[in-house]
C-alpha cells in the first residue's frame, strides 16, 4: 500500500485532487504528505576555484619578462640622456670617431692585428694611450697571431651620452655583440658588450681619453652550444 509520497513536479495523474494529500489505513492511522520547503532564497551554488589563478601567473611571467627586456632599454637612455630630459646633441663628429674606434677595437684578424692595434694607439689620448701602449704591445700582437685569434664586432648601439662639460670633451655609450675564436677553441664565444668611452677634441680631432666596461656583459650561446667569457665592469683594454 502506498505511504503517501508526494512527487514534487511530476505531472499529476487525471482525477488526482487535494484528496491525494493524505490518505487513511486501518492499521496505520493518517499518514500525512511531506510538507514543502520553507519560502527562502535559493541556496547559494557550491563554491568554484576560480580559473584566475592560472591567468594571473602567466600574466606576471610575462610582465617580468617584458621588464627584463625594458630594464636593458631604460639603461641605455638613461645613459645616454643624463638628466637632461631632452638628452644630449648627437654630434655627428664624435659618433664617427666613436664608431671607428669601436670597429678597430672589436673587429681583427691575424693578419690585421697591427693595423687595427696601430689605429687604436693613434685614436689614444691622455689615460687610454698609456693603456694602449702597454696593452697592445709586440707580444700581445705575436701572441694573438700564434693562437690564430680573431674578433668580430657588430655595433648594436652608440650614442652620446654628454658633450662640452667641459669644453672639448664627450662620453658615449656603446652595446656591441662581439665573436671570437682562436685555434684552441672548436667554436666560436660570443659577448654582448656595454661600455663608456670619454672622448677628449685634440686640434679639431677627437680621440679616445677613457674605456671602461660595464659590469652586466652577457656571454651568449654560441651555435654550437659554447659560451662565451663574458666581462664585467672593467677599464678597458685588459677587461
Amino acid at each position: 500500500m502506498e505511504r503517501g509520497v508526494k512527487i514534487v513536479g511530476g505531472v499529476p495523474d487525471d482525477g488526482a485532487g487535494d484528496d491525494t494529500a493524505e490518505e487513511t489505513d486501518e492499521n496505520v492511522g493518517t499518514v500525512a504528505a511531506p510538507e514543502a520547503p520553507p519560502a527562502g532564497p535559493p541556496p547559494r551554488p557550491a563554491a568554484r576555484r576560480p580559473a584566475g589563478p592560472s591567468r594571473r601567473a602567466f600574466r606576471i611571467v610575462s610582465i617580468v619578462a617584458a621588464l627584463g627586456v625594458l630594464g636593458t632599454i631604460v639603461f641605455g637612455v638613461l645613459y645616454t640622456t643624463g638628466s637632461n630630459s631632452s638628452g644630449p646633441t648627437q654630434d655627428p663628429a664624435v659618433l664617427s670617431a666613436s664608431r671607428t674606434f669601436l670597429t678597430d677595437f672589436f673587429n681583427f684578424t691575424p693578419k690585421t692585428v697591427d693595423s687595427d692595434f696601430n689605429a687604436i694607439t693613434g685614436m689614444a689620448t691622455g689615460q687610454f694611450s698609456s693603456q694602449a701602449n702597454q696593452f697592445f704591445n709586440s707580444t700581445i700582437r705575436k701572441q694573438l697571431q700564434t693562437a690564430a685569434a680573431s674578433s668580430r664586432g657588430q655595433i648594436r648601439y652608440l650614442a652620446v651620452q654628454q658633450e662640452g662639460n667641459p669644453a672639448g670633451t664627450a662620453s658615449i655609450y656603446a652595446v656591441v655583440d662581439q665573436t671570437y675564436a682562436n685555434n684552441k677553441s672548436t667554436s666560436l664565444g660570443s659577448d654582448v658588450v656595454r661600455l663608456t668611452a670619454d672622448l677628449q677634441q685634440l686640434n679639431g680631432t677627437w680621440k679616445i681619453s677613457n674605456v671602461t666596461v660595464l659590469e652586466g656583459a652577457t656571454p651568449q650561446s654560441s651555435s654550437t652550444g659554447s659560451s662565451g667569457s663574458g666581462s664585467s665592469g672593467s677599464s678597458v683594454p685588459g677587461q
